[in-house]
């Protein structure tokens, strides 16, 4: 095991910085990616670190891929996505998903790596999407929402209106992935598509979401269902946008309160939901509701 000492963490993150070639990362966002950086250097046969693309500061927006051959994308094994802090001001996003890498990079290294299907799966970790924003402390990134940003079935626009959208939807064309978790705060849920405002809310894999999510939240208490059941109705989102567009199985995380505790739970309950997953995408992802317009739509209630 490698000691991480201040001067290797202060040597590796330059190194990045200096791979990518962008703006270098400052405030909170510099401190995630020193902690990420960390990670990687405990565990470089596992994981390794790289830019998905720029926001429109010219900031690289920084991935670590977890797997057996992390230097490469291996389209033969099964991809797993989470992707954090679309908005900002949830702060406690970036926390949970290095804490979530961290738990996956020591599944890695113990002898569960000989056990099941861990060998053939690709992780991708993004702690902050919206580096703008959670540096800030603020939901939007210039004056727009990152999270409404995405094509998807109640939206004819293409999307990618921010750097960081158009870059992340551009990466997910880059390989097959089968499972998605995306990580809020704070209502305290586990949620699925559909997340839209429309007549059906019920993809046709929703008896698969249910039992899949219903044995995530046994975990750490959870309320559960569709994203517009239990959360809010809410158009051009990327949870839905995952499932609609890729047909990956995509899970919507809204922390409880983002304590140590919860960010314990929570990390066992979305793991037990992707050891759950198949190794394949749905191909059952068509969205065949009718969405509501105008002044039926309900109200987007932006919860903090």
């Amino acid at each position: 095991m490698i000691r991480i000492t201040g001067s290797l963490v202060l040597g590796l993150a330059l190194l990045v910085s200096a791979a990518y070639g962008g703006t270098p990362p400052t405030g909170k966002y510099k401190v995630i990616l020193d902690k990420m950086t960390a990670l990687q250097a405990q565990y470089p046969q596992y994981s390794s670190l790289f830019s998905i693309g720029q926001n429109d500061e010219g900031t690289d927006i920084i991935a670590m891929r977890i797997s057996i051959t992390p230097q490469i994308v291996d389209a033969k094994k099964v991809g797993h996505m989470v992707v954090a802090t679309h908005h900002g001001n949830e702060g406690a996003c970036p926390p949970f998903t290095a804490y979530f890498a961290e738990q996956m990079l020591k599944r890695f290294a113990s002898t569960e790596l000989f056990r099941g299907i861990l060998t053939e799966t690709e992780w991708t970790i993004i702690p902050v999407l919206n580096v703008t924003g959670y540096n800030s402390n603020n939901r939007y990134e210039y004056g727009r929402d990152p999270n409404r940003d995405y094509p998807g079935p109640c939206n004819s626009q293409p999307g990618g209106n921010l750097k960081s959208i158009k870059a992340f939807i551009e990466f997910a064309k880059t390989r097959v992935y089968t499972g998605s978790l995306t990580v809020h705060g704070y209502v305290g849920a586990l949620t699925y598509p559909w997340g839209v405002d429309a007549d059906n809310l019920h993809t046709q894999d929703h008896n698969a979401f249910d039992q899949m999510t219903k044995k995530a939240a046994e975990i750490n208490g959870y309320r559960f269902g569709t994203s517009t059941d239990v959360v809010y109705p809410a158009d051009n989102t990327y949870e839905d946008y995952a499932y609609w567009k890729h047909g990956m199985w995509s899970l919507l995380l809204e922390m409880a309160s983002g304590s140590q505790s919860d960010i314990e739970k929570t990390s066992l309950a979305t793991m037990a939901f992707f050891d759950q997953l198949d190794s394949s995408p749905s191909l059952k992802n068509q969205f065949t509701g009718h969405c509501h317009r105008g002044t039926n739509k309900r109200a987007d209630l932006h919860l903090e």
